[in-house]
């Protein structure tokens, strides 16, 4: 049994407060009832009292336990202009690999896939935002001299889109192993609980599906040919890669 000590004002609460905190802490998984049994607490008494403190200690405990979520990696795609010279990319500090059709460029943001057609896969490390994005896409082209044009440089920007992300949200115990891939090919989210990676916490892989940038890549082609080739039209012709 937990020691209580009596609280002049509010009897027991003070120490009901910080023993169900402490529980909590330990394990954020514990539900109204079996905190009451572990703090040997009448249930039916007790019930709305402990079930407001499970509240409350979620979103006002410091950092935020039970509920705060580990800033995830990120990772998307760009174009570049077909008047961007490929050919000083080596020069420039980027790597050729093994597949002849890629450039690769890596720093401590992340790295760059930069293809014939002039897609760019970007691949952001955690932690990852939009800042950290634009930043690792002027690192590879703009502060390498391959882009010296502003406004080249915010076009090639404005097309940065999103592509997936891995989320982790940690629960404080071991949890059982369990892949949940029902909306993976329709909504592009894949739920992962007790993997060996984070055995403690639950993953959810977010994708953009292929099938969805596929489509928004024929809509944007469509829009351009009814405006007059306002997009490029070597890209029209050009293989287009989906990574």
């Amino acid at each position: 049994m937990l020691a209580k000590k009596y609280d002049s004002k509010n009897g027991y609460t003070a120490s009901i407060r910080r023993n169900a905190f402490d529980l909590l802490e330990k394990n954020p998984l514990l539900t109204t009832k079996s905190l009451c049994k572990l703090m040997d607490l009448p249930y039916e008494k007790y019930c709305q009292y402990v079930t407001r403190l499970r509240y409350e200690w979620k979103p006002n405990h410091r950092n935020e336990h039970g509920s705060k979520c580990s800033i995830p990696a990120w990772r998307g795609w760009c174009y570049v202009l077909g008047s961007v010279r490929r050919d000083l990319a080596v020069e420039r500090g980027w790597v050729l690999s093994r597949a002849r059709n890629r450039w690769l460029w890596r720093d401590r943001l992340g790295r760059l896939q930069w293809f014939e057609t002039g897609r760019v896969n970007v691949y952001v490390r955690k932690p990852a935002n939009l800042g950290r994005t634009y930043q690792l896409v002027c690192n590879g082209f703009s502060f390498t001299g391959l882009i010296t044009d502003m406004k080249v440089l915010e076009q090639v920007l404005r097309t940065v889109r999103f592509k997936g992300a891995h989320y982790v949200f940690p629960v404080g115990q071991r949890l059982p192993r369990l892949t949940i891939d029902l909306f993976a090919k329709s909504n592009g989210v894949v739920i992962k609980v007790g993997d060996v990676s984070h055995p403690d916490a639950v993953e959810v892989l977010a994708t953009y599906p292929d099938w969805a940038e596929r489509n928004e890549k024929f809509l944007h082609e469509i829009k351009g040919l009814l405006s007059h080739g306002y997009y490029e039209r070597n890209l029209l012709r050009k293989p287009y890669y989906v990574a």
